[in-house]
């Protein structure tokens, strides 16, 4: 619903303003599309998007399925129906289009069909399934999908002559049985209904009756509401629709119930009006007017726009129409679903006319703050607004407007509601004062809205018990036991100065000693342009922008990539092409529609199980805002990113790459001045998302640098960088033992792996990434690291700021998903402590929990090693894992054997493993 009502507030508001009418009207009217070809003149059809096409079926007469696709603008004609089919709602089940409820003959007296028909978009064919009992049959009836259901609603027994009917029933598609529930409150015919979460709406329509010269008149003025949990309807719910009409076409987007079209005794056009139910707050509103108004017909959503064709212009049966006509829908929007937990609601709420380069500054003199609450517990968030520009900045590039929009993902489910205040004054924006400034009253300044679950086993982090947070040196799904490990990239740093958001650029080339050379160019990502699906997300006027870099995610979670580090700041670093400023030497201004463009891929990682790891500044950037202070430039910068992106449930804030003063930037901030900053962010982060540091790759310099920070609590952890990969393992360690000594156990990422030139080469280079397997991804975890992420050398083709194709490291997003499968199904590895001691050779990791299980990594095989199990008693098996090809544990030499402290593991098995091979050896009491 936030978005959807974002948009109808925004057309109602700007539309009358002089200033900006002709703006508005340009980017919130249906678009009449010139397509290639055309569909058959026909109405009393249906419409629906199947795998990204859209399907007109049916209609008075025997006519083909007409099929549009928007990637090419081009209509395709396909086979005819097998019989007349008309004055029916189609609906998608699995691969299948069904149509139910529909009539056949001419008019008045039509004939109900006798059976279910059921169309095959891949075949192209039509097929006579289940039969109709004959008590039930009707056409003009409503249909719509519920779990694996068909309910079909209303419809009338004798064609246009009379028999309107109430009825409800339930079909199920795979068994064909047909259950009739109970009478809705009113009968209806000619129209079409919704399910909004689990709720099926009735909309419009009338009791036709040609029996009594009634044909167009006898309209229904309520909406009856099917509760489909309780199976019962809705005695209070009967909400009463503006505009009478029947014919006409219906369909649920962000949780709204949207009524379009149709015909009635009002006048002899078809309607055209497009009206908006709102669940949420019992209100009517207004989308745009269809350029034509026509009757018989449906819409569809495929991608960002709403489409509707074909139809009758009239009222009764003339003139059919062949035109197709399109409104683009706000970026994100959720297709009929109410909010979900875990999934992001926008809030949008209509304030002062602005700018971005406006003299009243709307990022500094402007508070929008929003206070959500929990009804059924004491949970409440205080979450800060941004201004939006017209509020779809994203496709539109606007810079002016007036909307200001707020954030949310709601962590439990059920009733939540709302309550927004917008103040006024100099600096306001960074005063955490609640009655600084003046208050600007807002028209929907509070609400409610009811959540539902989503929780599953999908990767999509909005499906998932909580947001991830970090708990005792690991990461954790909040509100529950279950825990997360970190395979992911780490380059390009600078991922975000990609060609398709607006106002990015490289400021100048570099060629500096000890970095990645650059030239001009940013990132096109084009090699993965193929990555791209139909119904992935993209923005801009045309809908065309964003494929590669949305493919570019597709393909790496496609090979268990789940987490991607990112600069949003680098203006005097490397790269010198990511800011979220209007303009790189302004620091108080930020650019909405490239910001906007930014949360198109955010939401997309997230849907793909990858965590944003938001690296906030170079090392070379540290002291650009307020000398390294937090103060009033560096508060902005942050309250604009927390506004913006905090709301995602798997994010990281990352202090700086590299913090800390070095030879390339010998000033750099303090101790005091980096915990100064964490704790900032902690404070106004409502989410309280994990903050680390990324490290100087050194030992000398971590020792310097983070010994005063153990003591800080607001900082979580560390983004590790060493310089040789040998190190790695000791050196995590070694900070764990520190961190854990203090009382606040520092999560740590192995997030950069030297030495610089090199990092993780392209396979063509790395063949099986020897080192890096055994020394990097093995060490770290066996090291107790919460998870890794790849840099790519400065020195090799696709580099840490030149890369454009991440299969170049195919083979390390295998490695590594390979080294995360083995301690997610075989180990509760936030439980286990390193404990190399106990191996009888010192190139060896251990893993142990006491009494239950021990994890030997072994960098060669082929030479029999033993394992301390001191004062372990009972029989304990052995079992091998192979860490280059991955798979199931297999039985050595030695299956099991009693307890002792030179307990022999044995030799792994022949098969699958090569002398000089490594190899992990599984221990388990049994």
């Amino acid at each position: 619903m936030q978005h959807l009502q974002t948009f109808i507030t925004y057309v109602a508001v700007t539309v009358l303003l002089t200033a900006t009418q002709t703006y508005a009207q340009e980017i919130s009217s249906w678009q009449i599309l010139e397509t290639v070809g055309q569909p058959t003149a026909r109405h009393e059809a249906a419409m629906v998007s199947y795998k990204g096409k859209l399907f007109l079926i049916g209609g008075r007469r025997i006519n083909p399925v007409d099929v549009y696709d928007p990637a090419t603008n081009t209509w395709t004609e396909k086979s005819k129906t097998p019989i007349e089919l008309h004055h029916f709602q189609a609906v998608v089940h699995g691969d299948a289009i069904y149509l139910i409820g529909a009539m056949t003959g001419g008019w008045p007296r039509e004939t109900p069909l006798e059976k279910v028909v059921v169309y095959y978009p891949e075949l192209d064919q039509f097929k006579f399934v289940h039969s109709i009992p004959e008590s039930r049959r009707r056409g003009g009836a409503g249909a719509v999908v519920y779990k694996d259901k068909i309910y079909i609603v209303g419809g009338i027994t004798n064609g246009h002559w009379d028999g309107s009917r109430p009825w409800l029933d339930v079909y199920d598609p795979v068994t064909g049985a047909w259950t009739p529930k109970a009478d809705a409150p009113h009968a209806r015919d000619h129209f079409s209904a919704v399910v909004i979460g689990d709720k099926l709406y009735a909309a419009a329509g009338r009791t036709t009756s040609q029996k009594t010269g009634q044909g167009f008149d006898l309209t229904v003025a309520h909406c009856d509401v099917y509760d489909l949990k309780k199976q019962e309807w809705l005695s209070n719910d009967s909400p009463e629709i503006p505009t009478q009409r029947a014919g006409n076409m219906a369909i649920a987007i962000d949780g709204d119930l949207v009524v379009g079209g149709g015909e009635s005794v009002a006048h002899v056009k078809a309607h055209d009006e497009v009206e908006v139910y709102s669940p949420e707050t019992k209100t009517w509103s207004r989308l745009p007017n269809l350029n034509r108004g026509r009757h018989g017909s449906a819409f569809a959503i495929i991608d960002n726009y709403l489409y509707t064709a074909s139809g009758c212009g009239n009222r009764g049966g003339k003139p059919e129409l062949t035109s197709l006509e399109r409104l683009k829908l706000p970026a994100g929007h959720n297709n009929g679903s109410p909010t979900k937990k875990l999934h992001t609601k926008t809030l949008s709420f209509i304030g002062p006319q602005t700018a971005e380069d406006d003299d009243d500054n709307p990022f500094t003199n402007f508070r929008l703050n929003v206070i959500f609450k929990h009804a059924a517990s004491d949970r409440t968030f205080e979450v800060r607004g941004f201004y939006a520009a017209d509020g779809d900045a994203a496709n539109t590039s606007a810079t002016t407007g007036n909307v200001w929009q707020a954030r949310f993902t709601p962590d439990r489910s059920g009733d939540w509601t709302y309550q927004a205040t917008l103040r006024h004054g100099t600096d306001v924006a960074i005063d955490d004062e609640p009655n600084s400034g003046t208050e600007i009253e807002l028209d929907n300044a509070a609400g409610r809205f009811t959540v539902t679950n989503t929780t599953s086993d999908d990767v999509d982090f909005r499906n998932q018990p909580g947001r991830i947070v970090a708990k005792d040196g690991y990461f954790v799904f909040e509100g529950s036991d279950k825990r997360w490990l970190k395979g992911g990239t780490d380059s390009p740093e600078n991922l975000l100065a990609f060609v398709d958001f607006d106002g990015t650029f490289r400021m100048q080339a570099s060629d500096r000693d000890g970095e990645a050379s650059t030239d001009e160019k940013i990132h096109r990502y084009e090699s993965h342009l193929v990555d791209w699906k139909q119904g992935d997300p993209t923005w801009g006027q045309s809908g065309a922008k964003g494929k590669a870099i949305i493919g570019a995610f597709n393909y790496l979670a496609s090979e268990g990539v789940n987490s991607a580090y990112f600069l949003t700041l680098n203006i005097n670093g490397d790269g010198k092409d990511v800011w979220p400023y209007l303009k790189p030497d302004d620091f108080e201004r930020f650019d909405c529609s490239k910001l906007d463009q930014w949360e198109i891929v955010f939401e997309h990682m997230q849907s793909r199980g990858i965590m944003l790891h938001v690296q906030t500044q170079e090392t070379e950037n540290e002291t650009m805002l307020d000398n390294g202070d937090t103060g009033r430039l560096r508060k902005l910068y942050y309250r604009e990113l927390i506004a913006r992106f905090a709301h995602h449930p798997a994010l990281v804030w990352n202090l700086g790459e590299e913090n800390g003063p070095a030879e390339w930037t010998p000033v750099g901030q303090t101790p005091e001045q980096r915990i100064a900053m964490a704790d900032y962010i902690k404070a106004s982060d409502p989410y309280k998302h994990p903050i680390l540091m990324h490290t100087h790759a050194d030992s000398h310099s971590k020792d310097e640098l983070l010994t005063p920070l153990l003591s800080a609590k607001s900082i979580d952890g560390l983004s590790f960088q060493v310089d040789q990969p040998e190190s790695v393992h000791s050196e995590l360690q070694k900070w764990i033992a520190r961190s854990t000594k203090v009382g606040h156990r520092w999560m740590i990422t192995m997030d950069e792996t030297g030495p610089w030139m090199h990092g993780a080469v392209p396979d063509s280079e790395g063949g099986e990434h020897d080192g890096l397997r055994r020394n990097v991804l093995w060490g770290s975890l066996m090291g107790g690291a919460a998870g890794v992420e790849w840099y790519f050398g400065a020195k090799h083709p696709h580099n840490d700021l030149t890369s454009e194709d991440w299969r170049q490291r195919k083979r390390i997003w295998e490695l590594t998903r390979i080294a995360r499968t083995f301690f997610e199904t075989h180990l509760r590895w936030w439980e286990m402590k390193p404990s190399d001691d106990l191996l009888s050779s010192k190139d060896g990791y251990c893993l142990s929990k006491p009494g239950e299980v021990y994890v030997v990594y072994l960098p060669v095989a082929g030479e029999n090693r033993s394992l301390d199990l001191g004062k372990e008693t009972g029989q304990w098996s052995v079992a091998w894992f192979n860490p280059r090809k991955g798979g199931n544990l297999t039985p050595g030499t030695i299956a099991i054997q009693e307890a002792s402290s030179s307990f022999e593991l044995g030799l792994p098995p022949d098969s699958g493993f090569e002398p000089g091979d490594d190899c992990v050896a599984l221990v388990r009491k049994k």
